[in-house]
């Protein structure tokens, strides 16, 4: 005989805490609910057809109640009386751009750092729903996403256009392996054949040794706030994204061990990273520490210690400094360490491999990822140290 499962109740679902593996509870008749370990909930439907074990997606909670859950279920049911694989059966309005865009932000709400959830938002909100969100998935066509495709680019967003397509382009992924779809056809558009190419944009940089002495003395002499002059001396040295400077935290810094460690959920691609200290730094920071190290921030918002400063704040400080944005921006230091330290190759004796970990580039092999926060950190740790020398002697003339 069957064992009988209890059903779920609201109460239950609502209450129902992230563990440290995910797990998952039964509504009865294939219905289940399945917490992550982000805490991020989602309903899924098990059946057997063709002697075979299968489960679809049914939703993600709180966006669809146990209520509709259940209507679905029941849906799937019926499909199956019917002989029919209700992975292939959906009602085409359930599984539309739109609602396979939502599911699949949120599954990856927890895996990507803020900065690119916004932008990825951008793109889905301004730019996919407003124009495919209606289609069913199996309804759109490859001319379809052309055409989508093409109206992008004849307003001269050839830049956005080719974001847009990725994001689709993952969206359809996740699709394929939900079973909404069979084929990821945005994958069969060549781009490079049917749309303009991308013009090539990097950030500017300043790597002539004379022009470099100029903008790292002009930082010395920066009578703007004294948190964002530190921020501005820090910057050359370290060579971080923006963000990670701006949300730097004091019990992230280790004086004794002479490193930051950045946390997954603070970096791009949510890899943990360890940045280490120069003794040009260590000294930076401990001045700095004086002025700031009772907060939580290192740079705190001029407003509210519990904020950081703002993500315009160094540019704002370098165009105080005279420079346009032609000339330097705040992402420019990454790209100036990593052309001089690629040219002295040579003189320093490091590695491309370990310039390239510090720069906290993706490593392709995600399982290699998980564990390479600390790859080359001994070779890193002399780079740094060479860094920082080298702008030293750059201030020196």
């Amino acid at each position: 005989m069957p064992k009988t499962v209890k059903p779920l109740n609201d109460t239950q679902i609502k209450n129902a805490k992230a563990k440290a593996k995910d797990y998952k509870l039964s509504d009865g008749y294939g219905l289940i609910l399945l917490v992550k370990t982000s805490g991020a909930k989602y309903w899924r439907f098990n059946y057997i057809f063709a002697n075979k074990q299968k489960t679809i997606s049914v939703g993600v909670y709180p966006q669809t109640s146990l209520k509709e859950a259940r209507q679905t279920r029941d849906e799937y049911k019926e499909y199956l009386k019917n002989k029919l694989d209700p992975q292939y059966a959906r009602v085409s309005q359930s599984n539309t751009i739109e609602s396979i865009a939502q599911e699949w932000r949120e599954l990856n709400r927890d895996r990507f750092a803020d900065s690119y959830q916004k932008s990825i938002n951008i793109f889905i909100n301004k730019r996919i729903i407003p124009k495919l969100g209606h289609y069913g998935i199996q309804d759109l066509t490859v001319q379809d996403i052309i055409r989508f495709g093409k109206n992008i680019e004849a307003e001269g967003h050839i830049e956005t256009l080719d974001k847009t397509l990725n994001t689709l382009s993952q969206i359809f992924t996740y699709a394929v392996s939900m079973g909404y779809t069979k084929h990821n056809i945005v994958k069969d558009i060549d781009k490079k054949s049917v749309f303009k190419r991308i013009p090539q944009k990097n950030y500017p940089v300043i790597t002539d040794s004379k022009e470099l002495r100029k903008l790292l003395l002009s930082i010395d002499e920066y009578h703007g706030n004294i948190v964002t002059r530190y921020a501005l001396k820090l910057a050359p040295h370290v060579f971080l994204r923006p963000a990670n400077i701006r949300f730097a935290e004091w019990s992230e810094i280790n004086f004794e061990k002479k490193i930051y460690r950045i946390p997954p959920e603070k970096m791009k691609m949510k890899d943990p990273h360890i940045v280490p200290l120069s003794n040009q730094v260590i000294k930076i920071l401990q001045e700095l520490k004086e002025i700031t190290g009772r907060g939580k921030y290192l740079f705190p918002s001029p407003v509210t210690t519990t904020k950081p400063i703002s993500d315009g704040t160094l540019v704002k400080a370098l165009r105080r400094l005279d420079y346009t944005r032609d000339e330097i921006v705040a992402h420019s230091f990454r790209g100036i360490a990593s052309t001089i330290l690629h040219e002295n190759i040579s003189v320093h004796g490091i590695h491309s491999d370990a310039i390239e970990r510090q720069l906290a580039h993706l490593e392709r092999n995600k399982v290699k990822a998980a564990y390479n926060h600390a790859e080359y950190l001994t070779e890193r740790t002399k780079l740094m140290q060479w860094w920082s020398d080298y702008l030293e002697s750059i201030k020196k003339g």
